[in-house]
C-alpha cells in the first residue's frame, strides 16, 4: 500500500499518513489508523488487511504471512469506522470544523489478498460495500488502486449536498497538526532501502523474459545499462541448474565476474572470464548451457570460435543465453563484430529489456541528456532519485569537490553504510589520489578488487575506474571527471548508469559543453 501510495495522487499536494496512533478514540484505550489520506479530494482512513481473512459465527479471524492468527469481534469496517470518527471528532472538529463544511471525508477497507466475495452480482458483506471495500483485483497495481481510491472518495461525496475540494493550505495544517514533525522527504538511507527492495524483486517484463528465454535453446537478450540483464542472467543461470544441467557463466570483466561468484549461485553454475576459456579448451570441459553477460564485449571472432568449443553443440546446436548492451556504439568498451553479431542473431531469437530497474528516473534522463543512449523506460517516477552536476573549471578541481560530494551523503544521513557509495575515476591513476584525499577527510575507503566485492561487505566507499566498475552498481555514485580514452560520452554512459539511486557528477565546464552540444553557462546545480 505505502509503494502504491507514492505512485497515486489527485493532486501533487496530497498527503498519506501511515500509521497515524490515535491517543484519545471512542472505546479504546489507543487506537492506529493504516493510513490516513488527506489531500484535494478529501480525507479517507485505510483500514488494510492482508493475508488470509475468516469470519466464523461472528468473530473475525485474521491470519498473516508467518500462519499467526488474530481473533477480534471487531470486523474491519467497524475498526475503520470507530477509527475515523475517534479522529474527527478529537482532532479534526476541534481545529478545523468549520474548513471541513462539505469536504468529502470517511474511511474504507483494503483486503489486499483476497478476492471479492460475491453472489448473484452483490457482496457476501452487507457491512463492506463495494465503494469502499478494496479487494485482491484491486490491489494489482497503482492504476487499479487508484480507481478504487476514486470510488471511494465518490462514494463519500455523495453523502455532501455541495461537494467541496481541499486547497493545499488546509492538506498542510491538517497533516501538520496530525503529525507536526512528520517528515515528508525519508532520509537518504530509507530512500535506499526502498530502492533496494524493489530493486531485487522480479517485474512482470523480467519473469515474461524468463518464460521466453526457458522456451528457446538459443536467445539473444538486449537491453541498455539498468534494465536488469544481470538479473535475469543469473536467473537463467539457476533456473538451468535446477533442470539439471551444467552452467558456464561468462563475462570478460573479472571484476563481474568476481561480484557473480559471491552471490549464492548453486555449485553447478561455473562463472568465469573470456582469458579463463582456453583453459577450459586445453582441458577438454564443456558445459550444458552458455549464459553470456555484458555479450557486446564478446563479440569478436576470436571468442566466438574459443567459445564454441566449451559448449555441447556449440554456437549452432548448442543451448545458450546471451545478454547484451544495444548501446555499445555509445560505449565502445571492446570492438564489436558486426558479422559476428549477425551470426549469432541468425541461430537464435533475439529480444529486447525494455523497462529500466535499475536507474532512478532522473538518472534515467541524465544518461540520456548526457550521453545520448536509451536505457529503457524508468520503472520508477520520472522524478525519482537524486541528480547533482557539478561543474568546475579545471581538472585540478574535479577530484577535491567529488570527495567533498561523498562527505555531504554522509553528513545528512549518520546511518547511510559507506559501502552505498561509489567513487569513480576516469583512469587508475587517480584511484590512489582519490583515497588518500578521502583518508585525509575522515571518509574510509578502499579500492576496486574481487576481495572488496566478495564475502561480507566492507563499511567503505568503494574507489574504482569507470571502466573496472562496469556491470557493477552502487545505490550511489559520485563521478568524479570524464575520460576521453572513448570519448566523454562513453565514459558518462558507465559512469552514469551505474547509480541506482543518488548521482553526483563532478565535471569541467568544457566536457559537459561537448556532451550537451551547448555551453554549459550556469553554475553547480
Amino acid at each position: 500500500m505505502f509503494g502504491f501510495l507514492t505512485e497515486v495522487g489527485f493532486s501533487a499536494y496530497d498527503v498519506a499518513l501511515h500509521s497515524l496512533n490515535i491517543g484519545h478514540h471512542e472505546y479504546k484505550r489507543w487506537g492506529e489508523a493504516d493510513f490516513f489520506l488527506v489531500g484535494r479530494r478529501g480525507i479517507l482512513l485505510l483500514e488494510v488487511k492482508g493475508g488470509r481473512v475468516a469470519c466464523k459465527d461472528g468473530m473475525w479471524e485474521f491470519t498473516n504471512r508467518n500462519n499467526e492468527t488474530n481473533r477480534k469481534k471487531e470486523g474491519p469496517a467497524e475498526q475503520a469506522k470507530s477509527a475515523y470518527f475517534s479522529l474527527e471528532k478529537n482532532y479534526l472538529n476541534p481545529k478545523f470544523y468549520r474548513e471541513l463544511h462539505g469536504v468529502p471525508r470517511g474511511w474504507a477497507v483494503v483486503f489486499t489478498d483476497i478476492p471479492r466475495l460475491a453472489n448473484d452480482g452483490s457482496t457476501l458483506l452487507p457491512e463492506h460495500p463495494d465503494e469502499i471495500t478494496a479487494y485482491e483485483e484491486d490491489c494489482k497495481g497503482h492504476n487499479s488502486f487508484k480507481k478504487f481510491l476514486a470510488r471511494a472518495y465518490d462514494h463519500w461525496a455523495s453523502k455532501q449536498r455541495n461537494a467541496v475540494e481541499l486547497s493545499p493550505q488546509l492538506v498542510k495544517a491538517i497533516s501538520d497538526s496530525l503529525r507536526p514533525n512528520f517528515e515528508r522527504v525519508p532520509s537518504l538511507n530509507s530512500q535506499l532501502r526502498d530502492m533496494e527492495q524493489r530493486l531485487y524483486q522480479f517485474t512482470d517484463e523480467q519473469y515474461e523474459k524468463l518464460d521466453a528465454i526457458s522456451e528457446n535453446e538459443r536467445i539473444l537478450v538486449a537491453g541498455g545499462a539498468g534494465t536488469g540483464k544481470t538479473f535475469v542472467a543469473a536467473a537463467c543461470a539457476r533456473y538451468e541448474e535446477a533442470e539439471g544441467r551444467s552452467v558456464l557463466f561468462l563475462t570478460r570483466s573479472s571484476y563481474l565476474a568476481g561480484f557473480l561468484s559471491n552471490q549464492g549461485l548453486p555449485s553447478g553454475v561455473t562463472v568465469a572470464t573470456i582469458d579463463e576459456v582456453q583453459r577450459f579448451h586445453d582441458q577438454g570441459k564443456t558445459w550444458d548451457v552458455l549464459v553470456v553477460d555484458e555479450g557486446q564485449d564478446l563479440c569478436s571472432l576470436e571468442c566466438i570460435d574459443l567459445v564454441d568449443g566449451v559448449l555441447t553443440g556449440g554456437w549452432e546446436n548448442g543451448r545458450w543465453r546471451w545478454f547484451g548492451d544495444p548501446n555499445y556504439q555509445v560505449s565502445p568498451s571492446f570492438p564489436v563484430d558486426q558479422d559476428c553479431l549477425d551470426y549469432l542473431k541468425s541461430k537464435g531469437v533475439a529480444t529486447n529489456l525494455k523497462n529500466n530497474i535499475r536507474n532512478a528516473g532522473k538518472i534515467v534522463e541524465a544518461i540520456k541528456l548526457l550521453a545520448g543512449a536509451d536505457v529503457g523506460k524508468p520503472s520508477s517516477k520520472p522524478d525519482s532519485g537524486i541528480v547533482d552536476l557539478q561543474l568546475v573549471e579545471a581538472e585540478s578541481e574535479i577530484l577535491p569537490r567529488a570527495v567533498a560530494a561523498v562527505r555531504k551523503w554522509l553528513s545528512d544521513d549518520e546511518q547511510l553504510p559507506r559501502n552505498s557509495i561509489a567513487l569513480l575515476v576516469p583512469s587508475s591513476v587517480e584511484i590512489d589520489k582519490a583515497v588518500d584525499l578521502l583518508d585525509s577527510k575522515n571518509v574510509r575507503s578502499e579500492a576496486l578488487s574481487k576481495r572488496a566485492l566478495g564475502g561480507k561487505p566492507r563499511d567503505c566507499v568503494l574507489v574504482a575506474t569507470i571502466e573496472d566498475f562496469k556491470g557493477l552498481e552502487r545505490p550511489l555514485v559520485c563521478v568524479a571527471g570524464l575520460g576521453q580514452e572513448h570519448g566523454f560520452a562513453s565514459s558518462a554512459y558507465k559512469g552514469i548508469s551505474r547509480a541506482n539511486h543518488g548521482l553526483t557528477l563532478v565535471a569541467t565546464r568544457e566536457a559537459v559543453a561537448e556532451l550537451t552540444g551547448k555551453a554549459a553557462n550556469h553554475g553547480a546545480s
